[in-house]
């Protein structure tokens, strides 16, 4: 019977951090909003979403993930994963309990700890088990591989941020590079990007990126939507304490992806107060591509300097 009085009173402080959140005031881009379904009849989100880095070492949710590798973990050689996500009250999550965000139910970002090994994907839950959800990754670095969640569950209509971990043994012969300081240019073949930081006239603490892309002659390269959007980026801190998750301030006021291929600049809002130095990966479909072009990108931002041209 105390067992069971004690189990109540340590659920009580996380269901009451649900509700708070649930009652308190969003943005217009944190809430589903009913013209947001998509033509298969599901929750559909799309908008730039929060701007910030968040360190989930300090910041909880009241959700729990469990992960485990269904055989062994090897370097260049594809592993399945099970996650196990659960609610405050041990309830499972559900597929249908997760609404679509940028076309996809869940975002995974895993990265590996020199930060050169950057994947995005998405877990399909399981087809019996609710709460089950699985995905095949393929380490390309050794050592101990962070991943991150990004979810929004329908009945909150704000993000969900969780963490995990797993090991991939073995030699890796490949250099292990570190690059911090400040790196803002970027090729893959005859493909140039450049990230331009400047400081937002309306704060001190939040950058605007502005990200470009330009083929061998300068000419600008043409992008795809990719998960309802132009680009996306998510920025690092080189000990993966937590993320940021960034999408292109052409979404502002849009619910729904976007259909149409662009040529523009594209510009980002970030807010880095909480991080001095990252690593920024962009996301990018490019011309006739079949598959998406990651560029990284390194930011010392200790003495806050920006470009400004």
């Amino acid at each position: 019977m105390k067992r069971s009085v004690k189990s109540v009173l340590l659920i009580i402080p996380f269901a009451l951090a649900y509700f708070v959140a649930r009652s308190l005031p969003v943005e217009p881009c944190d809430f589903l909003h009913e013209e947001t379904y998509n033509e298969q009849g599901e929750l559909d989100y799309c908008g730039p979403g929060d701007t910030g880095f968040v360190d989930l070492t300090i910041r909880k949710w009241p959700l729990t993930m469990s992960l485990r590798p269904l055989g062994d973990v090897i370097l260049n050689e594809p592993c399945d994963f099970e996650i196990n996500l659960k609610e405050f009250d041990g309830s499972p999550l559900s597929a249908n309990e997760v609404a679509l965000s940028h076309t996809e139910k869940i975002h995974l970002m895993a990265v590996d700890p020199s930060l050169e090994d950057y994947q995005h994907l998405h877990p399909i839950p399981d087809s019996l088990f609710d709460g089950i959800w699985r995905f095949t990754f393929t380490p390309k670095r050794t050592g101990e591989y962070k991943i991150f969640l990004d979810l929004i569950p329908i009945r909150s209509p704000r993000r969900v941020l969780l963490s995990g971990s797993f090991i991939v043994k073995g030699e890796d012969k490949n250099e292990t590079k570190i690059v911090k300081g400040h790196v803002t240019h970027a090729s893959t073949g005859d493909r140039n990007f450049t990230l331009e930081i400047n400081q937002d006239d309306s704060s001190s603490d939040e950058l605007i990126l502005t990200l470009r892309a330009r083929d061998s002659d300068g000419n600008p390269l043409n992008l795809r939507p990719v998960m309802g959007a132009h680009a996306h980026m998510v920025a690092f801190d080189w000990d993966r304490k937590g993320f940021a998750h960034l999408h292109p301030l052409e979404l502002e006021g849009l619910f729904g992806p976007v259909t149409e291929s662009t040529t523009n600049d594209l510009q980002f809002s970030f807010t880095s107060s909480q991080i001095d130095e990252c690593r920024i990966w962009a996301q990018v479909l490019l011309e006739d591509d079949q598959r998406e072009t990651f560029v990284p990108f390194s930011l010392n931002l200790s003495d806050r300097f920006y470009d400004t041209n």
